[in-house]
């Protein structure tokens, strides 16, 4: 090592190769230590890691598009990764396709391979589509998609199978002689350990969720269906970092006391960070610093959910103007452009993004017990991802052959997820945890503050704060112009329709984004330049923020330290 100000990274390689008809994948590998970037392991004299690997090659045979059930009955390529020091470090497993930026007609798309890493000896890991995933940067400008990240203490070995075959949604045209080809890069990182939902540690919000709590199937289709009431669960589905639990239908024991606010939980993320949204603001605003009561959790009323960002005004415009795909962006570029990144570029901040942040300023930063060191950099997603298939087509609009910028008519992706293809009912393909890679490969709808592994750094110089999904809405039990009046989510909303962040459309010279009908508590799509809708702030914790109490309910909620 030269000196302390360079960090340390080991690259594991793994070659796979899958031609349709007949495919055989062959491993390899390869050590490399660089020094990159800046150290961040400070007086660490260790970090040796070693991959073994137990089976020779991965072998498919006459591979076609097959199921997942057969995909998983495949031998699998097996191999274990071993620390070989006494301090922690992260593993991020990571398929590189150098081939993933060609146009070429001979080759397969990302988006047609499945994969599936589990524990050796086991299936349970999540199959996924490889084109779907979050792509980080693995060195000189090569990039790989994150298939599961992990840690490895002191001496511990984790010992994995990896299967690999061609999505059964694989059509001929698509497939027929095409080939695919592929690295696996294992990234090792020093790093401190971090509360996670395997190991929360003690004391923490993220430990008093999981005891609190059982993880079950819902009762009701999410997206399709509302929550029932009868319905108070915790549940699981996959996000951009790995499996999320989230709260669904009539929650009682998810109230947090923080900043002298109450919160309601809407799910624990991958990483373990812990994703809150307003309950009630407890009376403090951009001229008022004193909370209105002592309990807030147990104070109910309308309107109190909205962040009072200046004065007590609670309502916003999304956006400055309305009549340009680029409107429905966090942040957005030209209006008028001729190219998709040029329209979607981070360049302008939105009008509810500068609102959020005033109240951050004015209200959040404020108070006493506040912390934003507490804050996790979780991404905001504004799937700014658009519908290319003209099937889809719920409001007979007149579609052309160009998208998602200036005045092209278009649906964007999250449409597609909660309204039938044909008829503006609720259906569609349903919710999703995992932002999508829009058109400029996911960094113009992940929203992040510092992080660019996960999302696109945007935010840098704006509060981590943000606003809800609809995706989020719809696990939690909204669905598309269907009342819900017993989920945990229309608490203290009566007053007034409210912002979440997702893109709509574009038509009739409209931009739309989706909110939440505020005495229906259904999902609806809103012009982004009406300005009487409310601004409801959501925030992630860190996973290992501490509690000094509580039960989660409204009478005794978790009390953050």
């Amino acid at each position: 090592m030269e000196n302390n100000k360079h960090k340390i990274k080991l690259y594991i390689g793994l070659l796979l190769v899958i031609i349709l008809i007949i495919g055989v994948s062959y491993a390899y590998f390869m050590l490399r230590k660089e020094q990159t970037n800046d150290n961040v392991i400070g007086t660490r004299t260790c970090l040796n890691t070693t991959l073994n690997e137990q089976t020779s090659r991965i072998l498919l045979e006459d591979a076609i598009p097959i199921s997942d059930n057969d995909g998983l009955n495949q031998t699998p390529f097996t191999f274990s990764v071993t620390n070989n020091c006494d301090s922690y470090v992260k593993l991020t497993i990571t398929i590189e396709n150098e081939n993933r930026e060609s146009t070429s007609t001979s080759l397969l798309n990302d988006n047609l391979i499945k994969v599936n890493l589990s524990p050796k000896g086991t299936t349970t890991g999540t199959s996924k589509l490889l084109g779907i995933l979050t792509l980080t940067d693995i060195e000189a400008g090569r990039k790989g998609y994150i298939i599961s990240e992990t840690g490895l203490k002191g001496g511990e070995t984790k010992e994995y199978d990896l299967r690999t075959w061609m999505d059964s949604n694989t059509t001929l045209d698509e497939g027929l002689g095409k080939s695919w080809e592929g690295k696996i890069v294992i990234i090792v990182n020093a790093e401190e350990e971090q509360p996670s939902w395997e190991d929360p540690g003690t004391g923490t919000l993220l430990a008093a969720i999981k005891k609190d709590n059982t993880v079950t199937t819902p009762l009701t289709t999410p997206g399709s269906e509302t929550s029932s009431s009868s319905e108070a669960i915790l549940a699981s589905t996959d996000d951009d970092y790995g499996t999320s639990y989230y709260f669904r239908g009539a929650v009682e024991n998810n109230y947090v006391e923080y900043a002298n606010m109450c919160w309601r939980i809407v799910r624990v993320t991958g990483d373990g960070s812990i994703k809150l949204v307003l309950y009630n603001y407890n009376g403090l605003t951009s001229t008022n610093n004193t909370p209105s009561s002592s309990t807030p959790c147990n104070v109910t009323g309308n309107g109190l959910a909205f962040a009072r960002y200046e004065g007590d005004t609670y309502t916003s415009k999304f956006n400055s103007s309305y009549n340009d795909n680029v409107y429905v962006g966090f942040m957005y570029g030209t209006a008028g452009a001729s190219s998709y990144s040029d329209a979607h570029a981070n360049t302008n901040p939105s009008i509810i993004l500068t609102n959020l942040n005033k109240w951050y300023t004015n209200v959040l930063s404020k108070q006493a017990n506040f912390s934003d060191n507490q804050l996790a950099d979780t991404i905001w997603c504004n799937d700014k991802s658009v519908v290319t298939d003209t099937t889809f087509n719920p409001g007979s609009w007149t579609l052309g052959t160009n998208y998602d910028y200036a005045k092209n008519i278009n649906y964007y992706s999250a449409t597609k997820r909660f309204v039938q293809a044909s008829s503006w009912e609720a259906g569609g393909t349903g919710p999703s945890l995992i932002c999508p890679n829009d058109n400029d490969g996911g960094k113009l709808s992940k929203f992040t503050a510092s992080d660019t592994t996960y999302g696109n750094g945007a935010l840098s110089g704006y509060a981590k704060v943000g606003l809800l999904t609809a995706d989020e809405i719809a696990f939690a039990g909204g669905a598309y112009h269907i009342s819900n009046s017993t989920y945990y989510i229309k608490g203290n909303t009566n007053s007034s329709d409210w912002w979440v962040l997702s893109p709509s459309g574009f038509s009739d010279h409209y931009a739309r984004v989706w909110g939440v009908h505020g005495s229906d508590s259904d999902l609806e799509n809103y012009l982004v330049g009406n300005d009487f809708y409310g601004v409801r702030p959501s925030l992630s914790l860190q996973s290992g923020v501490k509690i000094s109490g509580g039960v989660g309910s409204a009478t005794n909620p978790y009390k953050i330290n």
